[in-house]
């Protein structure tokens, strides 16, 4: 299930999130780029890697981000016969930050390209944007750089789009970045990931499971809080998180306290209920989150 502005809001059409109203033809039915190339497969040694944006084009010539203030970075997972791309990306003209998953899977001819978590701060229509439906499209190493490249795209006003990539050493997330990919993950269902997120002594402080005395239950340890985010993205077929507000507090120590106001709504639940997690981060690691509510959860009848 593709999870993208949660709780059924809407979106706008042209936005930092994604491309600027355009005047170029629409090539949706041009064919014509599934017959120059063929796909050859998942690059080998691809999984695992990281990059960063350097540049853009559209099938008419250059697609100017910088101008925006866009840079990205992106992840690849290989997860069997198909890729997971984690982009994150900011537009600092607008002061708009996304955390994006792309499922990518080779075909013949083409790649299967399709955004499906996208999380975005702030979560104003005009940041969200509208995100890029299942295209095809292709993925490729030329040389030292990755190309993707996506057709009928929104960047482009339904011209091809490339985005070029060049290889970036591995580096401590930043605080920002695990938030919103603290949020994609849940919402992927991703329990491993969310979970890697984690010291190996992090613990997450949860109000959904009370201890003897009735106070908040504390997972301690990596592999305790993979298990309850296991447990948690089991019991729903989907789960929908999108964050309202971000306030940071730096603490003793070199870590930071971050207070996330989030609304979050799964099939069980009558309304989209609200609550605040308090994160600790040092290191580019999550050292305790703790999760409060605010309000009582309504569910359905037998949820």
């Amino acid at each position: 299930m593709r999870v993208i502005l949660l709780l059924g809001s809407a979106v706008a059409l042209a936005a930092c999130g994604g491309p600027q109203t355009r005047t170029t033809p629409d090539e949706s039915s041009d064919i014509s780029a599934q017959t120059r190339r063929r796909t050859e497969g998942i690059p080998p040694g691809i999984d695992g890697t990281r990059w960063r944006w350097v540049e853009a084009h559209c099938t008419e010539g250059a697609l100017d981000l910088l101008g925006r203030g866009y840079a990205a970075t992106l992840q690849v997972r290989q997860d069997g016969d198909s890729l997971t791309l984690l982009t994150d990306q900011v537009f600092a003209t607008e002061r708009c930050q996304h955390t994006l998953l792309t499922t990518a899977a080779p075909g013949n001819p083409d790649w299967q390209i399709e955004e499906t978590v996208r999380v975005a701060v702030p979560a104003t229509p005009e940041c969200v944007g509208v995100p890029e439906p299942r295209r095809p499209g292709d993925l490729r190493i030329r040389g030292t750089q990755l190309e993707v490249l996506v057709q009928r795209s929104q960047w482009c006003n339904g011209l091809e789009v490339r985005m070029v990539y060049e290889r970036a050493p591995d580096g401590q997330l930043g605080d920002d970045q695990i938030v919103r990919r603290y949020v994609a993950f849940w919402n992927q269902g991703d329990a491993n990931a969310a979970a890697g997120l984690f010291a190996q002594q992090g613990s997450i402080l949860e109000p959904f499971t009370r201890t003897a005395t009735g106070e908040p239950y504390r997972h301690v340890g990596r592999q305790a809080v993979l298990t309850w985010f296991q447990e948690t993205f089991g019991s729903a077929p989907w789960r929908a998180m999108r964050i309202l507000s971000i306030t940071e507090q730096p603490t003793e120590g070199g870590s930071t306290h971050h207070i996330v106001t989030w609304e979050y709504m799964d099939p069980r639940l009558t309304a989209p209920f609200t609550g605040v997690t308090h994160f600790t981060i040092a290191a580019g690691e999550i050292f305790e989150a703790r999760v409060e509510l605010m309000g009582t959860p309504s569910t359905r009848a037998g949820g």
